[in-house]
């Protein structure tokens, strides 16, 4: 056989020695996958608090025992999963939230509040 030296040929024989080993064979290794990574919702509502505003951040779906919470890409805070969770801020103006399951990149999608 003459083969160009771009080109290559693979030859294999697969010998068994009972049917059980063919069948093993034929059904091809165990694939295993990960767990889908939980699903964060989160809610922000701002309601005015004497003279801040207040933003209540609502969350479920986060396993962990904590959360970590972000405003504007900045950590702010780690708190205890128990879906609640209020920030107080002076100024007016756009902000975006987003909470993370505490210490990993397990996260929400980021809501926009704008009072």
């Amino acid at each position: 056989i003459f083969l160009s030296p771009n080109s290559f040929r693979i030859t294999s024989k697969l010998v068994f020695s009972s049917a059980s080993s063919a069948s093993a064979c034929a059904a091809g290794p165990a694939i295993t996958t990960a767990p889908p990574a939980p699903v964060i919702t989160l809610t922000a509502s701002p309601r005015r608090f004497w003279y801040w505003w207040a933003i209540d951040l609502r969350w479920s779906g986060a396993t962990s025992t904590g959360v970590d919470v972000y405003l504007n890409g900045t950590h702010i805070a780690t708190t205890a999963n128990d879906g609640f969770y209020t920030d107080y801020l002076i100024s007016r103006g756009t902000y975006y939230y987003r909470l993370c399951e505490a210490g990993t990149s397990v996260c929400s999608d980021e809501v926009q509040v704008t009072f």
